[in-house]
């Protein structure tokens, strides 16, 4: 977490578990120049966020585009040539090019670093992004086959382009043709931008490429350390960075709306000016009345109606030897479907089999329901899991059989005594469930549901419990599902199953959360972090393969009177190296909480559910003095599902 200049909103002091803050980054090396040879960065950034800021002062920001688009150069009227003409009204679709043939470097071995499909819709109200990997094999016009960063190589921007088109049979409007150096003036004209880092990330200055060195939560980052975040993939993979650039774009379209005054704008031209080509297509006058609908639609939207699809690859190997990504006909056919039809019914079915019904509302142009606040449906017969007593014995002669199932029902949100032990033998053959008396009796019975195999049956002298509820685990029914027939914690009954598709966007199908109950496996992380301004939560259920790499409290300050906030955040990290983690804030409505997708109250919080798509990016909700949220990988690898329970598991810290 690099300190900003002191102009800037920045972390003021910070203890980590483990070790100290480090310090701010060195300027760069001979080995960072040399990088910056090979670099490129996106982005659409630069476009969206100057359409956005210029709402106020159209007439101005009008004459500067007129000359910014102007195609002066051989090579951008070649580009203009590829482009169809954006109309009034109508989508336009942007390909975002990162090169690196402005950094003033040799461009003997120029190539884009970055390539991205944005689409505005006026009359969807949506903007989509589609983004492809440097690696990706393809046939580029004219020169064969090779990877889709080498048609920039031979041809410029001009046969990027064309290679797109052909590609994924789409129209392009403008191309925006964008370096490192403009890339981080357009962050630092905003004040930087607000992001939540999943992990350490850290490249030291000797390194070949981009040193970084950023610590994780959610902070503030100048153009620098939000390039080098975006741009880092020496520890992952391209989907990855990939993933991280659009974070970074959505966190930058955050800072819009409070950054429309004129001398911001006069700056980002300026910047625009000196590192970005963009070139629209027919002729070098773009209509007004276009410019208007995009300034309307970047400035308006929220959040949750930026749609990232996903581009489906895997790796493999040219016949030269080469590393290349490679991608399969269908699933670039429904990648490309789903830019241009980000459906909000698909989002919203997902919403509404993992926590019930959206209410009634007005609906959207496309007749897709616009999210709403609701609870989950609610059968009269079966009370809430937070109100039920359970205690948990085996049956079964399997050792731990007892404690997985008391994991899982606390993770579903049902009150578990924190002792099991054997039942009164190990022969049961199937799991049964005792009910206390009769008023407990719905409850057995709605358990009972959720857990294939299982029966019921009345409290009797064999096995003593002073819970509402007693689970004896047998050898089968060793499970609990998604639903039963109130209401459930994961997963609603009647509602949508999943698999299906709607404009490009598939459907999960209902699964069951993969987690594991550990109520101390967390605890030891947060031994150095502590808070006197709100509450230390933990979760006390993960993903079922994840280890903790620590807990990290820190401070920072933000607003011109540089009021401190205090934070944290816990890293998780799965057995295929994705980074999961729980922020915890003194801050009551930080940026990162605009935009939910739906809101639900569960076991007494008020959920905000951020949906990327069908899946569920963050869980974030208020409790007492703070703020607090579940964030999945940057790759969303954890199921929605998963993702719920965690944040159902997360109690205070003791």
């Amino acid at each position: 977490m690099s300190p900003l200049p002191p102009t800037r909103e920045r972390p003021v002091t910070a203890q980590f578990h483990g070790g100290d803050l480090p310090g701010a980054p060195t300027p760069p090396t001979r080995s960072t120049r040399k990088w910056l040879r090979r670099i490129g960065i996106i982005f659409i950034i630069a476009i969206a966020v100057m359409l956005g800021a210029i709402a106020a002062v159209a007439f101005y920001a009008k004459q500067e585009i007129d000359d910014l688009v102007k195609a002066d150069t051989a090579a951008e009227v070649a580009t203009q040539k590829q482009l169809a003409t954006p109309l009034p009204g109508r989508p336009t679709n942007i390909l975002v090019i990162g090169s690196d043939h402005r950094t003033g470097f040799d461009d003997t071995d120029k190539r884009s670093d970055t390539i991205m499909l944005v689409r505005l819709d006026p009359k969807q109200k949506t903007i989509s992004m589609l983004s492809f990997p440097r690696d990706t094999y393809v046939e580029i016009p004219g020169h064969g086959e090779g990877k889709i960063n080498d048609a920039y190589y031979e041809g410029g921007a001009a046969l990027s382009t064309q290679t797109i088109k052909q590609l994924t049979g789409l129209d392009v409007n403008f191309v925006v043709d964008v370096d490192f150096k403009g890339f981080r003036g357009v962050v630092d004209t905003f004040g930087g931008i607000w992001v939540d880092v999943d992990h350490k990330y850290y490249t030291p200055p000797e390194a070949d490429y981009m040193e970084i060195d950023i610590e994780p939560g959610y902070q503030l980052l100048d153009g620098r350390d939000a390039l080098a975040f975006a741009r880092y993939r020496h520890g992952d993979s391209d989907f990855h960075r990939i993933a991280r650039q659009q974070l970074v774009l959505a966190g930058l379209k955050k800072q819009v709306g409070e950054s429309s005054k004129l001398n911001k704008v006069q700056s980002l031209f300026r910047v625009l000016k000196e590192n970005t080509s963009i070139v629209g297509g027919g002729g070098n006058e773009v209509p007004a009345k276009v410019i208007y609908d995009y300034m309307r639609l970047a400035t308006g939207l929220s959040s949750k109606d930026v749609y990232q699809v996903e581009f489906k690859g895997g790796t493999g190997e040219a016949s030269n030897g080469a590393s290349i990504v490679t991608f399969n006909e269908d699933d670039l056919e429904a990648s490309v479907a789903a830019f241009l039809s980000p459906s909000k019914r698909a989002r919203e079915e997902t919403a509404d089999q993992l926590v019930g019904k959206a209410a009634p509302s007005a609906e959207a142009p496309d007749g897709d329901a616009q999210p709403a606040t609701e609870t989950a449906d609610k059968a009269a017969t079966a009370p809430e899991p937070s109100t039920v007593s359970v205690k948990v014995l085996n049956g079964s002669g399997m050792g731990g059989a007892a404690g997985n199932m008391a994991g899982q029902l606390a993770a579903a949100g049902y009150q578990v005594d924190p002792n099991q032990s054997n039942a009164d033998n190990a022969n049961y053959a199937s799991t049964k469930i005792l009910y206390a008396d009769d008023a407990a009796k719905p409850a057995a019975e709605a358990l009972a549901k959720r857990i294939k195999g299982a029966t019921t049956g009345a409290k009797d002298a064999s096995n003593q419990f002073s819970t509402q509820v007693l689970v004896i685990v047998g050898r089968t029914g060793t499970e609990l599902g998604g639903s039963n027939a109130g209401s459930s914690p994961i997963g609603t009954e009647g509602g949508p199953t999943g698999g299906t598709t709607a404009e490009g966007n598939t459907v999960p199908e209902k699964g069951d959360a993969k987690v594991l109950s550990d109520a101390e496996l967390a605890k030891d992380q947060f031994l150095e972090v502590t808070s006197r301004r709100f509450p230390i939560l933990y979760p006390t259920v993960h993903e079922e393969t994840s280890s903790y790499e620590g807990a990290y409290g820190y401070q920072f300050a933000r607003g011109s009177s540089k009021q401190v906030y205090d934070a944290y955040r816990l890293v998780g990290k799965t057995s295929t190296g994705d980074y999961w983690g729980l922020q915890g804030t003194s801050w009551a409505n930080p940026p990162i909480l605009e935009g939910a997708t739906r809101e639900v109250t569960r076991n007494g919080r008020a959920y905000k559910l951020y949906f990327n798509g069908t899946k569920l990016h963050m869980v974030a909700w208020r409790q007492g003095t703070g703020t607090y949220w579940v964030a999945n990988s940057v790759l969303d690898k954890l199921s929605n599902e998963t993702m719920l329970a965690i944040a159902d598991g997360v109690r205070p810290l003791r």
